[in-house]
């Protein structure tokens, strides 16, 4: 009685343990699941925009140029008349003011920001003449102060860029180790003037110095119809544009040259172009028209030539663009509508972060702050107003993250991952695709690899091998799987792909030679007569195939070298690369196949084993007794009964190889590139979270969509599961009556 009392005790114990623990398991992955939830949530949320602060006084005069400064604390506003004034954004009140016009002796006609976002502007005046001013906000190092003033880099003196001829239209572009001044005459002369300068823009403005080099180029291209120009990033290009909407692509070339590559109505009838602005990157341009749509408009290069193509239109309201402004950092852009609406768009993403209807928002004049948290507006009074923004994750979108995307530099549509450069007009690529598809490409090459060798061998210990080899065996196999993933990936890196470099002919030879010469092996033991077959015990001939293995390897070994000469023309590699355009790259994903496939047999192959050797053997020798021999009785017996339990090793391994990190990094190029080729590398979601985690600004949107790759990963592995434990529930209750 103690003792069953105790049995009962223990039994209680052992199942409330067991309960705990699968309790357990169940929170901590539903806890993982809803982390990563917490932390993707915040992609989806738009953009917020607080209400203004508006200035207490009207300012005179129309705005040529409205900045607002890094840390949008201070504004700059040029007027038509030349007046520059700084505004202290906290209170409304001027700090500091400046005639430009006074400083070159006549009015003002024409103004331009540099697009790089440098600080620096160029004012153009009805003599010729182009003054290059800066302006500096900083805080003074003694007293932290702000006293904002304008700084003028080379000089107060203006070049002379057109003699005796107003300035028409202006552009100002520094980048590359290079500042260029592109300017517009009253009579339709285009000048150019490029200035050896410092690579950094921002350092002329704060410490100003002389030009090392100019070069002054009246160009060969008639512009007697533009309004607008504008200097692309790139220095071979520039835009002309016309107030009808008629814009011409023109490439420039050395000395005078240039031409027009390409023409395009930026406006089509009967609307009419509004304003037209350069994109963060300055290869992309922004056309606004009255019908209340943003065009935007690339470079697509098509060989030695170029042309203008329109890859996206935001049709945002339903009356005329009155103002729009581009952000410095990224593909933002904001736009006011005639009514008072306004929308804060992401041109890459296609997505509008924010919309409002129409209201107090009317606007002649808008000035986006370079980091995108401010909005400067001026309306039609003069009056000034400024408006917070929080518009944190504007590149993200699920159409960029999946579909294929047009990126400026790109001639066409693409799926791309790709977060850093050493450009500073680079732009963020987010597809997960890429990845996504490199995830599964180097899980298939681990399967193709893995489940025959696993499964087969399961078969031949779990049903053929004898009883004590196999006790042998099995543990050797399964002791593989204690090797570290990291020792597994570092062999493959260091020494399986250089070695298959090395001997690719050989190595193919011998994947071919080797199954080739075991089935032929087996046949002739198979016809070994009576008293050779007798001596060899039942379940013992597998160690009889070695010597077979091992002759098989040395004539691979030996023939490749002369069949790679006959055959493939000296090499296998340039073989294939010339004549299937397969490129071989060292670590690629043959060399990851075999080494995950290595890693996953084990977990294949003990869980496969154990549901073909667990199957009942009356099963089997009733099978034999009624006339059928043992490979029909494996077949149509042995592997349905067994079904469950191999598909289980298959998709657990399968699932393993989704989730595997050290090989793939180590072991690959980590390029993310979506190619079918076995000798191509890839990247995959565990590999890319590995590389990139350590290196993201907690909060960013690179940092919050590696979250969400974390999650595509683990919803991956929970569907395959799923249909998994569907699929061997069913082949259980079909094969249950055997």
């Amino acid at each position: 009685m103690a003792s069953n009392t105790k049995r009962r005790f223990w039994d209680r114990t052992a199942r409330t343990v067991v309960s705990i623990g699968g309790l357990g398991i169940i929170c901590a992955i539903l806890l993982i699941f809803f982390y990563l939830v917490y932390e993707v949530l915040p992609l989806f949320g738009g953009a917020e925009m607080s209400e203004g602060e508006y200035f207490p006084e009207p300012v005179p005069g129309s705005a040529q140029l409205l900045e607002v400064d890094a840390a949008s604390g201070v504004a700059l506003r040029v007027d038509d008349q030349g007046r520059a004034e700084f505004y202290d954004l906290a209170g409304g009140e001027p700090l500091a003011g400046e005639s430009l016009a006074g400083a070159a002796g006549a009015g003002l006609t024409a103004v331009a920001e540099d697009a790089a976002g440098s600080g620096l502007f160029a004012a153009g005046f009805a003599d010729g003449g182009v003054l290059v001013a800066g302006w500096n906000a900083s805080p003074e190092p003694d007293t932290g102060s702000v006293s904002p003033r304008l700084e003028f880099p080379f000089g107060r003196e203006p070049f002379r860029l057109l003699a005796d001829e107003p300035v028409r239209a202006l552009a100002l572009r520094t980048g590359q180790g290079r500042i260029a001044i592109a300017a517009i005459g009253a009579s339709g002369r285009t000048v150019l003037l490029e200035e050896g300068a410092d690579p950094d823009p921002a350092a002329l403005v704060a410490a100003p110095q002389p030009a090392a080099a100019s070069l002054r180029r009246e160009l060969s291209v008639d512009a007697t119809n533009a309004d607008t120009i504008l200097l692309t990033e790139d220095p071979r290009w520039m835009f002309l544009v016309s107030a009808s909407g008629e814009s011409s692509l023109v490439q420039l070339g050395p000395g005078n040259g240039a031409r027009v590559v390409d023409t395009a109505t930026l406006a089509a009838a009967p609307a009419r172009l509004v304003d037209v602005r350069l994109l963060a990157g300055g290869m992309s341009l922004l056309a606004a028209d009255s019908g209340g749509g943003v065009g935007q408009w690339l470079i697509v290069r098509e060989g030695e030539s170029a042309r203008m193509r329109q890859v996206r239109r935001f049709d945002l309201f339903d009356s005329a663009v009155a103002a729009i402004d581009v952000e410095l950092g990224r593909r933002n852009f904001i736009a006011i509508g005639g009514q008072g609406e306004l929308a804060l768009v992401n041109a890459t993403a296609e997505t509008e972060s924010l919309r409002r209807g129409p209201g107090g928002l009317l606007a002649r004049a808008a000035a986006l702050a370079p980091a995108g948290d401010a909005l400067l507006l001026e309306d039609e009074q003069g009056g000034l107003s400024l408006w917070r923004l929080d518009n944190r994750h504007a590149e993200f979108s699920l159409s960029a993250l999946w579909t294929r995307t047009w990126y400026e530099n790109y001639t066409e549509p693409a799926l791309v991952w790709q977060t850093t450069a050493a450009d500073d007009a680079f732009e963020p690529k987010y597809s997960l695709a890429p990845l996504t598809f490199g995830t599964l490409k180097a899980a298939l090459y681990a399967m193709i690899f893995a489940a025959p060798l696993a499964v087969c061998a399961a078969v031949y210990t779990g049903y053929f091998m004898a009883p004590g080899l196999r006790r042998q065996i099995k543990p050797l196999i399964e002791l593989m799987e204690a090797l570290p993933t990291v020792v597994i990936g570092f062999l493959a890196g260091l020494w399986l792909a250089p070695l298959v470099d090395a001997n690719l002919a050989a190595l193919a030879l011998g994947a071919l030679l080797l199954p080739i010469s075991v089935v032929l092996a087996s046949a002739a033991m198979a016809r070994l007569p009576e008293r050779f077959e007798a001596g060899l015990k039942e379940g013992w001939q597998l160690p009889v195939l070695f010597p077979v293995l091992l002759l098989a390897s040395w004539l691979a070994w030996s023939l490749a070298p002369p069949l790679e000469s006959w055959l493939f023309e000296g090499s296998l590699r340039d073989w294939l690369s010339l004549r299937w355009g397969l490129d071989y790259v060292s670590r690629n994903a043959m060399i990851v196949g075999v080494a995950m496939g290595f890693a996953v047999i084990p977990a294949i192959y003990s869980i496969a084993d154990d549901a073909i050797f667990t199957v009942p053997r009356h099963l089997s020798y009733g099978a034999l007794a009624l006339g059928a021999n043992s490979w029909q009785t494996m077949v149509w017996l042995i592997l349905p009964a067994a079904a469950p339990g191999i598909l289980s090793a298959l998709m657990i391994g399968f699932g393993r190889a989704l989730g595997e990190t050290m090989i793939v990094l180590m072991a690959t190029g980590n390029t993310p590139v979506m190619d079918m080729n076995l000798f191509e590398g890839m990247r995959t979601l565990a590999a890319n979270l590995a590389i990139e985690i350590p290196e993201s600004e907690v909060g960013s949107t690179h940092y919050r969509i590696l979250f969400l790759a974390s999650l595509v990963l683990l919803l991956f592995t929970f569907v395959l599961n799923t249909i998994a434990e569907l699929v061997r529930q069913r082949l259980r209750k079909r094969y249950r009556t055997i």
